[in-house]
């Protein structure tokens, strides 16, 4: 039976794992939360915020990890 269903793609993806159950983000990426948003501080904090292709650094960082 499939285990990846989710309808969603993207940054609504990214959403529902930063929204939804903690485990769930830890099941999908291999971090908890709190480290999931340290690290994205960290890339911020190194001016990597932006992208010219509209993918936001949470996905960026969400394809990264899976």
């Amino acid at each position: 039976r499939p285990y990846h269903t989710s309808a969603l793609s993207g940054r609504m993806w990214m959403e529902e794992l930063l929204n939804g159950h903690p485990d769930r983000i830890l099941t999908e990426l291999g971090v908890r939360l709190h480290v999931f948003e340290i690290l994205l501080a960290e890339l911020r904090a190194l001016g990597l915020g932006t992208s010219d292709h509209g993918v936001t650094l949470e996905e960026q960082l969400g394809i990264f990890l899976y």
